[in-house]
Formats: C-alpha cells, structure tokens, sequence
C-alpha cells in the first residue's frame, strides 16, 4: 500500500509540474514544482538581445552547431531539463531544435535563437552578476599499454566496488597502496604532473609510442573534495615564477618531480577514466565538446544543454562575447556565476586555458513564450 501512495504522489506531482509549465505566462513558480531543495540560491533578470554587447558580432552559427549537439539528448532525458533553480520543458526544446536552420549563417543563426529565446542576465543571490571565468582544455598524456620502465604511473579505469552516493579512498591511499585487482589499469603514463592535470581536465588523450591517440573520457570519481594544485602551492609559498597559473604550476610540477607529488596528493579528489569512442571529448551532458562553444557549470544552478551568452576578458586581454552552450560540469565550478570555457586539444589549447583567470558575465537563453520555463522564487 505505502508503495502504490508513493507512486501515486510521484505521478501526482509529475502532473502538477506540467500544469504549472503549460499554464503559467511568468517566470516565477509555485509550490508545486519539485525542486531538490526549497533555497533559492540565483536571481535572474530579462534583458533583451539589443543589451548584449557584441551580440550581433559574434558567430552564432558555430554556437547553433554546438547546440544541436544538445538537442537529442535533451529530449532523452525526460519531460524536463532541470537544475535545482530552473525548470524548462524538455518538448520545448525539441521544437525549437526542428525548427533549427541547417548549414545556417551567422544572421540564420541568430534569427533563430532570438525567434525562441529571450537573455535573462544571472546573478547570485546577492545581485552579483560578475564571477570567476576560467579555461578547460583536452589533455594529452604520454602513456604506454603497458608498464615500462618510463611508463609506471597507472591511469586507472572504474573500480569494481566504487559508489557513486559514499566516499571511496583518497588520493593519497590509492597512490601509495595501487588499486590491484579493484581497477583496470587502461594505460600506464610517463609524467605524474600529465596525470594530475588529466584528473583535473577530467578527459584527454594519450599517446602510445607508436603514434596513435587514445580518447579517455571522466568514468567516476573518489568522492572527496577536490583541492586545485595551484592554491595548494600558493598555502606552502612555493615560488613557482609568477602567478599561480595552470602553465606556471604545470612547468613547475615537471621540474620538482618528488615534491611535487607531496604536494598533489594534498588534494584528494581522484578521477577515473573510461574509454571513449568517436568524436570527443564527451562532456557530463554526454556530446562531444566544442573548442570554444562548450562551456562548463554548475548544475545545482544551470541546466545542462541550455545556450548562455558569456561575456569575459580571455588571457590577452582580448574580449570574449560569445554564445555558448552549457555542456560540462567540473568538481572546481561551483556557484551560480563561476563557469569554465572549453579552449580545445593541444598545447595552444593549454596555454589559453591554463592562464584564462577573469572575471566575466553570462546571460542564459530562456523559452521567449515565458511558459516554458520556471525559476524558483
């Protein structure tokens, strides 16, 4: 009896979501709408497209291409695409996505986008709009099937006994004891530092010494808190010859091969990988990431698959407007307005990525019938 009233109720408020969905013409919601937590954590204010600087100057055809991506997996996922501030329907998308151009224009592109969506600027709680921007990258580890004598750092798959809801060991207990028997080793790495930023990028490749690329992609994690190797450094004053930059803390860890392990396994967030076939990397939305056009956030505050408008300066002091799509999360971004750019594969990749540091904007598109969507109040 108790498990046919709990189905009862789950359909029950199944049903009132869609009521609340079809039936409202404002952003706000009601007690209905079944959110993970009853806090409101963001504000979110309408502007329109006009406000956006550089809107009508930025390629959105290469944005909309990315946004496809999104389209299917959407429409997979549910009824709704939701986080735990913002509900949209998932029949929404869909249509908007059938009604997308193909091999459209940059104009095409933005005639669409402005067809179906309207730009509600995000902020924390407080009113804060401005957060922390930062840069991803796809990382490439030399590695070998096998362990040699110059490959002896394990890079391992999924364990057999991990659990996605408990804390699994730390960092420092699988680096010092291994993982034999409880996790396939998918390759062995020549340089702990390529690791560590493989842990910290969540995906990459790895090059075998007969040339050929392998994608790896994020296949779980330890469950602990994740603490960046820059801050780490930065707490023990160690000089690293500038700002605590990925690429200044990279060439350091390279350099110090023994205390820098001290130092990584401070942190004690562990990653595991899987293998990955095609077209890559796959972000947490599950599509293939686009250099550029795929963005990371967190997704207590943003839906995954939603295009957001980002406005930031890059690390060259060069300005970044940009539609984008939100298509990843990462263990670093966290809050409403901290979010993380995807710069690509390589070592150019690296370079931007691992010195992108600013403060930045981003506006999310939202369903322009204003019934489409709701946003806890």
């Amino acid at each position: 009896m108790r498990g046919e009233r709990k189905g009862m109720w789950k359909l029950l408020k199944v049903l009132c979501v869609f009521a609340a969905l079809v039936s409202c013409r404002n952003d706000r919601i009601d007690d209905r709408i079944p959110f993970k937590n009853s806090k409101k954590e963001m504000n979110i204010e309408r502007t329109s497209f006009a406000k956006l600087p550089g809107w009508k100057s930025d390629d959105q055809a290469a944005a909309l291409a990315s946004f496809k991506k999104s389209c299917d997996k959407i429409a997979s996922e549910g009824e709704f695409v939701a986080s735990n501030q913002l509900v949209i329907s998932s029949s929404f998308i869909g249509e908007a996505c059938r009604d997308a151009p193909k091999n459209a224009t940059s104009a095409q592109a933005r005639a669409f986008f402005e067809k179906w969506f309207e730009p509600y600027l995000v902020s924390n709680i407080e009113g804060k709009a401005d957060g922390l921007v930062t840069g991803y990258y796809e990382a490439e580890v030399e590695g070998s099937h096998t362990k040699t004598a110059r490959h002896t750092v394990p890079i391992y798959g999924r364990p057999d006994d991990l659990s996605d809801n408990s804390k699994y060991k730390s960092r420092r207990e699988i680096e010092t004891r291994g993982l034999e028997g409880a996790a396939p080793v998918l390759f062995w790495a020549k340089s702990a530092s390529e690791v560590h930023v493989l842990h910290i990028q969540g995906s990459g490749r790895v090059k075998t010494p007969d040339g050929q690329l392998h994608r790896i992609g994020f296949g779980g994690a330890n469950g602990h808190a994740f603490k960046g190797i820059g801050g780490i450094l930065k707490e023990n004053n160690v000089d690293v010859g500038g700002t605590y930059s990925m690429v200044n803390v990279k060439k350091w860890l390279d350099a110090h091969p023994e205390a820098a392990r001290k130092f990584m396994q401070q942190n004690d967030r562990f990653i595991f990988f899987r293998r990955v076939e095609g077209d890559g990397p796959v972000g947490a939305l599950g599509v293939a990431l686009t250099p550029m056009r795929s963005i990371a956030v967190d997704n207590d505050f943003i839906p995954l698959g939603m295009p957001l408008f980002l406005t930031t300066t890059g690390p060259d002091g060069e300005n970044i407007n940009k539609l984008v799509v939100a298509q990843d999360i990462g263990s670093a971004i966290k809050g409403a307005v901290r979010v993380d750019l995807f710069y690509g594969f390589g070592q150019a990749a690296f370079d931007k990525a691992g010195r992108m540091s600013s403060q930045g904007r981003y506006y999310i598109l939202l369903p322009k019938d204003g019934k489409s969507f709701a946003a806890k109040r």
